[in-house]
């Protein structure tokens, strides 16, 4: 696949910075608004965007311990569960 290379916006009310896919770059990488990616800075200076894969986890199979630490964690950084449980796959699976 050929590389796409974009210039990176910025709000000017917000300060925050994102990519902007046109239709069909969209369709060609495969993508969908609101998909979420994973950012790794290579030496050259270029980015590489992976798009996070989605897993199902259902809370009536994690026991109540689990839940509640869940909870305490995201309450205590002041996150969503679903970064501390991408947090928690990622230390265990080793993908940093």
């Amino acid at each position: 696949m050929k590389p796409i290379i974009k210039t990176v916006v910025e709000d000017p009310l917000t300060g925050e910075t994102f990519l902007q896919f046109t239709e069909p770059e969209l369709k060609q990488l495969g993508l969908e608004i609101g998909d979420k990616f994973d950012i790794k800075h290579l030496e050259d200076g270029s980015i590489v965007l992976e798009k996070y894969g989605k897993v199902g986890i259902e809370l009536g199979d994690l026991s109540r311990e689990v839940i509640e630490m869940l909870i305490a964690e995201s309450c205590e950084r002041d996150v969503s569960i679903n970064v501390v449980v991408s947090d928690i796959l990622r230390k265990y699976i080793g993908t940093d």
